[in-house]
């Protein structure tokens, strides 16, 4: 990348995470006429085209995969030289590139964020929720600094720190029949229709492993819905559509107002931890140095993360 302008970098690598030039161009200040010559002056650099053009986004290309992952520690480098070099003052100022499963996006993060302001009141959180596969794969790929995901990666590249932990329960609507009774039989879910997560969720997996504990797979179960949104699930629940495993922890004014009732299931317990995940290969920014320190001294200070009891820890 020698003599490469550091502006063509930036238009690059914000086109590459939102995944469009227009939506660059305004987070730049710049036209979207101007981020196109922009990665046209790399790609002509570089003899290799970076996107693929689409009619409404575009995506990296294999090599773009690869210029990205160097044009984000270059800027990322460069971020850290402007806020170090020659100031007068230490606060942390710049964006912090966040992606969250939905769980912990619902309560967790909003918690370490209000926290994280009054330590570091000059920087900008942009955040992407989807479910844990897709964001372990943004944090691998550098397209996000640190992730906050439901299950432990398989990669054995990022580090991972369990900061909490949650619990799943099958809720149903305030006037299933499951409410009458204390409790329910492992085998009472068999005609039951269940509202379940996309594959890669991680919440999905942890009441799948669940439940395989209390003899019932996912083939004993009848699926009536999948769906990668928890607002949604909680909808349908709530209406009567069918019944689903939540967190307790991100649905507990639903079932505080009895719009949702959780019930126990013999046998049956799902928790799982809650980790923050970083790549220790990638030279991390001011802003990702300093939240990785925010949330390791939460972690050991506050004592106000829930762990589940119980035997879970």
């Amino acid at each position: 990348m020698v003599g490469m302008e550091i502006r063509h970098l930036q238009s690059f690598v914000v086109a590459a995470e939102e995944e469009s030039f227009t939506r660059a161009g305004e987070i730049l200040g710049l036209s979207q006429a101007a981020v196109s010559q922009h990665v046209a002056a790399m790609e002509k650099q570089l003899r290799a085209g970076l996107f693929k053009r689409g009619p409404k986004s575009v995506s990296l290309t294999d090599t773009g995969r690869r210029v990205y992952d160097h044009a984000r520690r270059i800027l990322d480098l460069v971020d850290e030289i402007n806020q170090t070099a020659g100031q007068e003052t230490t606060d942390v100022t710049g964006t912090l590139r966040i992606a969250s499963s939905s769980v912990p996006s619902e309560w967790l993060l909003p918690e370490l964020l209000v926290k994280f302001r009054e330590v570091c009141p000059e920087v900008d959180e942009s955040v992407t929720v989807s479910d844990s596969g897709a964001a372990i794969r943004a944090v691998e790929s550098g397209m996000a600094n640190v992730g906050l995901v439901g299950e432990l990666p398989r990669a054995a590249s990022l580090c991972a720190k369990s900061i909490a932990q949650d619990e799943l329960m099958l809720v149903v609507s305030s006037d299933h029949a499951f409410v009458k009774g204390s409790r329910i039989a492992a085998d009472d879910l068999i005609d039951e229709p269940i509202i379940v997560r996309e594959s890669e969720s991680g919440s999905r997996r942890c009441v799948e492993k669940a439940l395989a504990k209390v003899g019932l797979s996912a083939g004993d179960l009848r699926v009536a819905m999948e769906v990668n949104s928890n607002d949604a699930i909680r909808a349908a629940v709530e209406t009567g559509v069918g019944v689903s495993f939540l967190s307790i922890h991100a649905n507990a004014r639903e079932i505080r107002d009895n719009r949702l009732i959780p019930i126990e299931i013999e046998g049956f317990r799902a928790v799982r931890d809650l980790y923050l995940i970083s790549d220790p290969q990638r030279l991390p920014s001011q802003v990702t140095r300093a939240f990785l320190a925010f949330v390791e001294d939460w972690r050991h200070t506050s004592g106000r993360l829930p762990r589940i009891s119980n035997g879970a820890e």
